[in-house]
């Protein structure tokens, strides 16, 4: 039988699937989204402190500007060519279908206003996911079998509210490191000794791969 996810990840899910019908209120009635609108500047502030702990517990300081490298982190666009051939590169397959026909503007307003809060609740769960797998003392094979069950139903639940820029490729490629056979990690990890680190996405991405590679107890 396949591991499944922990109770506590699946609660998690639903509590992110639900808030679609708990922004509904808010995006149904023309005045009550105008009020909403009004407060929304600077919404994307609720998912940095995640990501700040994030590059912490992987053992990063930021060198350039702190807000414009954890937004292009966040983004995760700058991370996916990173992983090489890894098949983890989820947001240059992500495919925004057009609609033929015109939405209506009314409809527009919902979708953006529901779709913005989304996008900041999956940034932020996303980011805290990292931080505190980042602070696992040490993991065992089935520890780190349930760890990418966990990693894998919140992707899963990130592609069923399809919403731009979900999953984060970080979560697919944690799930992919936790369970990464021996050789293949230290190979991944002495491969990129030798790369120049253009930036501080990368050097997140290697202290990660280090990471993962001490509490699973493998020498590199």
């Amino acid at each position: 039988y396949g591991i499944l996810p922990q109770s506590f990840i699946t609660h998690v899910g639903e509590h992110i699937l639900a808030l679609v019908q708990a922004l509904e209120p808010f995006a149904s009635d023309k005045e009550a989204l105008g009020l909403a609108n009004e407060v929304m500047t600077g919404v994307i502030e609720v998912a940095v402190q995640p990501w700040k702990e994030f590059v912490a517990a992987a053992g990063v300081s930021l060198t350039g500007d702190e807000k414009s490298e954890l937004t292009s982190l966040m983004r995760g666009k700058e991370v996916s060519h990173f992983f090489d051939d890894d098949g983890e590169n989820e947001m240059d397959h992500q495919i925004e279908e057009e609609d033929d026909e015109e939405e209506d503007p009314d409809d527009a307003a919902s979708t953006a206003f529901c779709n913005q809060w989304l996008d900041v609740v999956g940034l932020a769960v996303a980011g805290r996911l990292l931080e505190r797998t980042m602070r696992i003392p040490r993991l065992g094979r089935k520890g780190a079998e349930h760890l990418a069950a966990d990693l894998n139903y919140i992707r899963n639940v990130f592609t069923a509210l399809g919403v731009a820029g979900h999953p984060h490729p970080l979560l697919g490629y944690m799930a992919k490191l936790v369970t990464m056979n021996e050789e293949s990690l230290q190979f991944k990890i002495h491969s990129r000794q030798g790369e120049k680190t253009p930036s501080d996405a990368l050097e997140v991405i290697k202290r990660a791969e280090i990471r993962i590679a001490y509490v699973r107890g493998i020498s590199v």
